[in-house]
């Protein structure tokens, strides 16, 4: 991994594409139900434990990166949007979206409020973790 020069995320390498915008997670969050930041937190808590994660910003979301991505995090006005990836399609309640992408699945899970965050969520960010 390198660091870009203009913004600060990193990246697997100098020519690689990415959205050169730097932004602040609290810019992120501004006008956003404050839910929204309580149900971040925990998962940032959880996740930065990982080994070799990094997290960037990008103009409308929080990337987080093991070897690739793994988990994008997109505040919207009333609720939490994460996008992981699995091997198979997931079937379950909280699952909006389970689509193929490049010989996996990209899965999408809308959290609020706080107490919607579980050991499930937690599981499913960790097999994408693996996973990439």
């Amino acid at each position: 991994m390198v660091e870009c020069p203009n913004c600060g995320r990193e990246i697997k390498s100098l020519n690689q594409w990415h959205n050169c915008v730097t932004t602040t997670v609290d810019s992120l969050f501004e006008g956003k139900d404050p839910d929204l930041v309580l149900i971040f937190d925990k998962i940032l808590a959880e996740v930065s434990e990982w080994e070799d994660v990094t997290v960037s910003t990008t103009q409308n979301c929080i990337v987080f990166v093991h070897r690739q991505t793994f988990l994008i995090i997109r505040p919207m006005t009333k609720v939490l949007d994460l996008k992981f990836y699995s091997e198979n399609v997931l079937e379950n309640e909280m699952i909006k979206k389970s689509i193929p992408y490049s010989g996996r699945y990209e899965n999408h899970i809308r959290l609020s409020p706080a107490e919607e965050i579980n050991s499930k969520v937690y599981t499913y960010l960790r097999k994408s973790y693996e996973l990439l």
